[in-house]
Parts: structure tokens; C-alpha cells; sequence
């Protein structure tokens, strides 16, 4: 584990190579999603790429379950630009020509389930990726052995 800073953070390796994967794909996801012209086209491409570089990191250094979590974690970073797309939505919902509390009520559930879905289908494309990720670790022989048995 690595500590950072005075605060009483530390960073598995599971969250060194989620990060390493998922702030990766962070330009090539807002480049993709900008180069639509901001439409309603979101791409998870690039996040299967993050997923798929999390999951050959973590399963040449570690374990196949680290090596999924890290690809999960890499998936819902990546997709953090797809909240963009939320803003839209609650723009359109906004404007609706209905009483406040209704447009109150429905903007707050909109927002809740659009991240929920939106992050949690981009968590799953990056799982796909480590999975894919772990496969090539096992097979260019990246993965290490064990230093001490247990």
C-alpha cells in the first residue's frame, strides 16, 4: 500500500491500477463524446481499453478477483464523461410545463438513475476489458509467480 500526503489515505494496488486505467481512457472518452458534436452518442470504446489495461496490470501483479475489481473501478472512472450526457437530460426536464414539485421530484430521480445505469454499465464494460486484460496476461506470460507461498 502507498500513503499520500498526511492524511490517513492509502491506495491498494487494486485502486493504483484502476486509476492507471480508468484517467487513461478520461481523454479519449471527452474526445469521442466532443468529436459527436455533444449529441446523445456516448461511446464506451475507450473504457473497455482502460479495463483491459487495469485487468493485464493487476493479473500480471496479482490475482484474477483484484484483476476484476481494478477493471470494474477503471470502467466506472472512464465513464464519468457520460455524465455529461445527464445535463442534457436535465435541461429538457426542466423546462417541462408542469407543476414545480413534479419537476423537482422527477429531475431528482432522473439524475439518480441515469448515474446508477450509466456507471454501472461503464463498470461493467471495463470488467469485460480486465477479463480480457487478465487473458493476455496469462497468455505473453506477464503474470509473475509468487515470491513466497503461502
Amino acid at each position: 500500500m502507498v500513503r499520500i500526503g498526511p492524511l490517513p489515505l492509502q491506495v491498494t494496488a487494486t485502486w493504483k491500477y484502476a486509476l492507471i486505467g480508468g484517467v487513461a481512457t478520461l481523454p479519449f472518452t471527452i474526445g469521442f463524446y466532443w468529436q459527436s458534436r455533444m449529441g446523445s452518442e456516448f461511446s464506451l470504446n475507450m473504457v473497455f481499453w482502460g479495463g483491459l489495461l487495469a485487468g493485464y496490470l493487476a493479473s500480471a501483479a496479482a490475482t484474477e478477483t483484484e484483476a476484476s475489481s481494478a477493471g470494474f473501478r477503471a470502467g466506472v472512472l472512464g465513464g464519468l464523461p457520460g455524465l455529461w450526457l445527464l445535463v442534457d437530460l436535465l435541461e429538457a426536464a426542466i423546462t417541462w410545463g408542469s407543476p414545480l414539485w413534479f419537476r423537482v421530484v422527477t429531475v431528482s430521480m432522473l439524475a439518480v438513475g441515469f448515474t446508477i445505469v450509466l456507471l454501472g454499465f461503464a463498470g461493467f464494460v471495463g470488467l469485460l476489458g480486465s477479463k480480457v486484460g487478465g487473458w493476455l496476461a496469462t497468455k505473453t506470460g506477464a503474470r509473475r509467480t509468487p515470491s513466497v507461498r503461502t
